[in-house]
């Protein structure tokens, strides 16, 4: 329910109808109950047309808005309000759609009406000659790795397997000492 509430809002400050969206829950022994969903909802969609067409959005600005609503939903406060929303919910107990939907659009107007009205950050895409200079610059600043030797890895390989060696001894003791 807290999700309905938030996509909502997220249409309501786009400018587009909220009745566009649905979240219904039926299990998969409840066919008919799915069939009646599916069907009212792709009749009330046909009656609202096409999106944009009925709330008098041009298909551009409607891209614009939508993605501005991707962002809006997508950004870390709104997860973070949205998140500790929800925690206070199920802290006090209280689960009636009508409560869920007061206490989202409540907490959650402020966080999404800035993140809607705020601005796309766009940052200019480095070309492909320009991506690869910085590596190879960092591949030279780094000092280069030595090598382990492999008398090295032999000696520390060693020591590992003394320290199996005296648990199979003891092992073998021990077995002696209870015949």
């Amino acid at each position: 329910m807290g999700m309905n509430a938030l996509v909502t809002n997220v249409l309501k400050g786009i400018g587009v109808n909220p009745d566009r969206f649905s979240l219904q829950w039926a299990s998969a022994a409840e066919a008919p109950r799915f069939v009646k969903l599916i069907t009212e909802f792709t009749s009330k969609i046909k009656e609202l047309g096409p999106l944009g067409q009925a709330e008098g959005i041009e298909p551009d600005e409607m891209k614009i808005r939508l993605d501005k609503a991707l962002a809006a939903v997508s950004s870390r406060k709104v997860r973070i309000v949205f998140g500790n929303t929800t925690k206070a919910i199920r802290k006090e107990g209280i689960f009636t759609p009508e409560y869920i939907n007061g206490v989202i659009e409540e907490k959650l107007t402020k966080a999404i009406t800035g993140a809607l009205t705020a601005e796309p950050k766009e940052e200019p895409k480095p070309a492909p000659e320009e991506k690869a200079a910085p590596k190879k610059a960092a591949a030279k600043a780094k000092p280069a790795a030595k090598k382990a030797t492999p008398k090295k890895a032999a000696a520390k390989a060693k020591p590992a397997a003394k320290k199996a060696a005296p648990k199979k001894a003891a092992k073998k003791k021990g077995s002696a000492k209870k015949k």
